[in-house]
């Protein structure tokens, strides 16, 4: 695997509303934990409060990324309303002046529609068209700001219009920007892909940001989605970015409904950052 390979927590394990003022001390323990950086949710987050994250992860010396995902009652890219896809536009443009506020290199996420919002069809030539130019729009703004978008499909009980990465390469490709690529999900994958190994090697030339989150998204590797073998491929194919825990648990009030989080998935809330980047570490040797 690539030297250049770095090991990130996602901050919604604690919070989908991070504030410099508060979180502080959370930056400071995932430092002390052995990661190299984090991801903060920058959709809703004030660009003077992402100025102050930046000068925070600056002194630190944690690297950073960022996430967003739309809400397909005021932003959906795929939507037929012109009003929904402008507002999906903006919400991309504010999360990209966050990242790079931050300092951040990719902003990630399930970008191409909003969540929520289902048709009871698959994807259409219409809806799937309308959100590759919104994606376009929202990737040449992110070229200017030098932010790389990271685009994720997540499994068909959330999101219909892309669930796996062979669907992800055939829209990238259409958007046809250099800044535009994918995030591999394990969680995800072990849903919708048949051979997860095979699915990365298809994808790796448009792989920009890869989620380790177990399948219960508890504590990466005490289940089954995150197996050696998906290290091994990142090995094989030469993937020098970051590698970054996405969990959850109940301490998280606005995510529990969204996401089904109806248990605990560790005896701690910090041990999927904890143990999982010890996990991680096991397997970069």
């Amino acid at each position: 695997m690539n030297g250049a390979v770095k090991v990130g927590m996602n901050l919604l394990l604690w919070t989908d509303k991070p504030d410099p003022s508060v979180h502080g001390e959370l930056l400071r323990r995932i430092k002390e934990w052995g990661f190299d950086g984090v991801e903060l949710p920058a959709d809703n987050m004030a660009l003077a409060d992402a100025r102050a994250f930046g000068a925070l992860l600056r002194e630190l010396e944690l690297g950073c990324t960022a996430i967003a995902a739309l809400d397909a009652a005021v932003a959906d890219p795929a939507s037929p309303d012109p009003a929904l896809r402008q507002g999906a536009l903006e919400t991309l443009k504010l999360a990209v002046d966050n990242t790079a506020a931050m300092d951040g290199d990719v902003l990630c996420g399930p970008l191409f529609q909003g969540l929520g919002r289902f048709s009871g069809r698959g994807p259409q030539p219409g809806e799937w068209n309308d959100a590759v130019e919104t994606l376009r729009a929202a990737g040449e703004y992110a070229a200017e700001r030098g932010v790389r978008l990271a685009l994720e499909p997540i499994n068909r009980f959330e999101m219909y219009l892309v669930n796996t990465l062979a669907d992800g390469v055939r829209f990238v490709r259409q958007v046809g920007l250099p800044n535009v690529g994918l995030l591999a999900d394990t969680h995800h994958g072990n849903i919708e892909e048949l051979d997860v190994p095979r699915a990365w090697r298809e994808a790796a030339e448009h792989i920009f940001h890869v989620h380790i989150s177990e399948n219960n998204r508890g504590v990466p590797g005490s289940g089954h989605a995150v197996p050696k073998e998906a290290f091994d491929v990142l090995k094989d194919v030469g993937y020098g970015g970051w590698l970054t825990i996405e969990a959850f648990g109940r301490q998280v009030p606005g995510l529990i409904s969204r996401l089904h989080l109806w248990r605990d998935y560790a005896e701690h809330p910090d041990d999927a950052a904890r143990l999982g980047v010890q996990y991680i570490r096991r397997h970069l040797i």
